[in-house]
């Protein structure tokens, strides 16, 4: 790569660079005094060091406040005599560190390089930078002529050319260099991962979300932000990188978000919008995230009803709550005939409350049509009431679609979807014009495929990405965000981790379903909030306890900009991607 050299600046490959020194400091600095000039953006800067001899030194101050004190005993002006006497003070002090304190002193020379595409910011960021020099009470100059020694002086070699050294050498003692940039940034460094982005202090941010310890319990994410501030680019981000890292990857995606991303990475993308291979039977026994031990009974999802904990018993409480996301308008009558019904469907296909479901295969299980031919098989039954009677029909009327009709591609048949890859989406954008209930159903249904799969090693890295999650909200059936709930909490312990994207708060803390959305949103230890206003706003705010700088950021809606808390931590941060990231991002949203 060429460099060209000018008179105060030099091209190197695409980019225009100046470099400049500082020449002169107040006597008095503050912590941190050079932290805001090195943090600035387009800025490089290098500190060179150099030790001094101490005894020379404290018989050249010696002599300098001398010089002073008589500068001082002849008189002058009050302006001349007000700068005399804070040398002579500075003097003594540093004598004092030199002298009595045994503090080392050392020749310190600060170069800055400025980079920008072209002369026009150069010279605006030229400006800037040394105004903020001028704040602090320091002086910057251009290494006119120099700087080729310049550019030497702030690379990584060590080298400082005498050159350079002429120009901007300073003695400073050892307390006020270490307080020149104290490391005392806010920022995210786990020392391994991935790089997520930069703070707002120019840091970058490394995340392993992975590691344990202290505040670091899961590998769960919550990702909110209304639709344009980069949501999907930033959720992308993530699953690139994890996955590159080999954690395996699920996604249920019901916006078609991520078929570039999963193609462009040989990944199996899968159709569950009613693709013959993306088939879950709902009636398929699945395993399912337990409740803790020790959740109060009320808000337990998997309680023991009289048939014991085995796997039918568990799976039979993810039939109720399917059917009710299905069947709206069914009433504890109806769900109870249902669920006799069910238990009759299972025996006669060899299933009993007892059975080790494990080894079972697909095909072995009941299916819908089943179920629907089952309760007609009974409205002909001479021995029933005319109640029951007319509740297997109408039971049967409502599962015709499932079984026979519109919906029975998604419901109706075995499980065809097979996991055959280390990426896998779950790709739901044709419900899109379904009604809401079939979308939340088929959503809550691939939820529990995606669990039983996630669940059967507990030794593999697995992230599972819930993209739209606001869809599982449903306040007359909470048990399917408290399946999620569950998920979230339990996933830690299979080496898992949970996304859950949304673009919205407040459907989480709808009263019904509180205390299970509030939680998904409070457990994870990785959180990103993005831009937001209005309720969404005020509701995170209370829940997070944001600060009136942190609600600035999210009002601003800057793309790729907002609050990342990491266990304890929390920093306004902005994402940073490669080009070559949005290229494997396709045409999708992230863009």
């Amino acid at each position: 790569m060429a460099i060209e050299f000018r008179a105060k600046d030099f091209y190197y490959g695409e980019n225009l660079s100046r470099v400049i020194v500082i020449r002169n400091y107040p006597s008095k600095v503050r912590i941190g005094w050079l932290s805001r000039i090195a943090n600035m953006e387009g800025v490089t800067c290098s500190i060179h060091l150099t030790p001094t001899n101490s005894s020379k030194l404290t018989e050249n101050i010696s002599k300098s406040i001398g010089e002073i004190a008589g500068r001082i005993n002849n008189g002058g002006s009050a302006l001349m005599m007000q700068r005399a006497e804070q040398q002579y003070r500075d003097a003594n002090t540093l004598l004092r560190k030199i002298d009595q304190e045994q503090e080392n002193v050392f020749y310190v020379t600060i170069v800055i390089m400025i980079s920008a595409g072209d002369t026009e910011e150069l010279d605006r960021k030229s400006r800037k930078i040394e105004s903020a020099l001028a704040g602090s009470k320091m002086r910057g100059r251009v290494a006119m002529f120099k700087q080729e020694d310049a550019l030497l002086a702030v690379s990584p070699y060590g080298i400082c050319p005498q050159s350079i050294k002429d120009m901007a050498s300073r003695n400073m003692p050892l307390s006020t260099i270490a307080g020149a940039y104290p490391f005392n940034s806010s920022g995210i460094n786990d020392g391994t991962g991935w790089i997520f982005g930069k703070d707002n202090q120019g840091g970058i941010i490394l995340l392993d979300t992975w590691m344990r310890g202290g505040d670091r319990t899961n590998s769960n994410w919550t990702l909110l932000g209304v639709p344009g501030v980069g949501k999907s680019a930033t959720a992308k981000h993530i699953i690139a990188n994890e996955y590159a890292l080999g954690t395996k990857i699920i996604i249920i995606d019901p916006e078609r978000e991520y078929r570039d991303l999963c193609n462009n990475l040989a990944g199996q993308w899968i159709n569950c919008g009613g693709g013959v291979g993306g088939r879950i039977n709902p009636l398929q026994v699945k395993e399912v995230p337990k409740d803790d031990e020790g959740e109060e009974k009320e808000n337990s999802l998997f309680k023991d009803e009289g048939k014991g904990m085995g796997n039918l018993a568990l799976h039979f409480q993810i039939d109720r709550t399917f059917f009710k996301l299905y069947l709206k308008n069914l009433d504890d009558m109806d769900q109870a005939i249902l669920e006799e019904s069910l238990e009759e469907l299972y025996l006669k296909h060899g299933i009993t409350w007892d059975t080790d479901t494990s080894q079972i295969p697909n095909e072995q299980y009941p299916i819908m049509e089943n179920l629907y031919n089952l309760m007609s098989e009974k409205l002909n039954l001479s021995d029933i009431s005319d109640r029951k009677r007319d509740k297997y029909e109408k039971l049967s009327l409502l599962l015709r679609r499932a079984a026979i009709g519109a919906d029975a591609s998604l419901w109706n048949g075995h499980t065809t979807i097979e996991a055959k890859n280390d990426f896998i989406v779950l790709d739901t954008h044709d419900l899109q014009e379904a009604d809401e209930q079939i979308k939340t159903t088929q959503y809550f249904n691939i939820l529990t495929w995606a669990w039983n799969q996630l669940s059967k090693n507990r030794e593999e890295r697995v992230l599972l990405i819930v993209d739209e999650a606001y869809l599982l909200v449903d306040p007359e059936v909470p048990q399917a965000l408290q399946f999620l709930r569950n998920v979230s909490k339990r996933i830690r312990k299979y080496e898992g981790g949970l996304g859950v994207i949304s673009h919205s708060v407040v459907d989480f803390l709808d009263p019904a379903v509180r205390r299970h959305g509030q939680a998904l949103l409070d457990n994870p230890c990785f959180k990103f909030f993005m831009g937001t206003d209005g309720k969404n706003l005020e509701e995170l705010t209370k829940l997070m306890d944001l600060t009136d700088a942190e609600q600035d950021v999210l009002l601003k809606k800057r793309r790729g900009a907002g609050i990342l808390i990491a266990g304890s931590k929390r920093v306004h941060a902005k994402v940073e991607i490669a080009d070559f990231e949005f290229e494997l991002f396709g045409k999708g949203g992230g863009n």
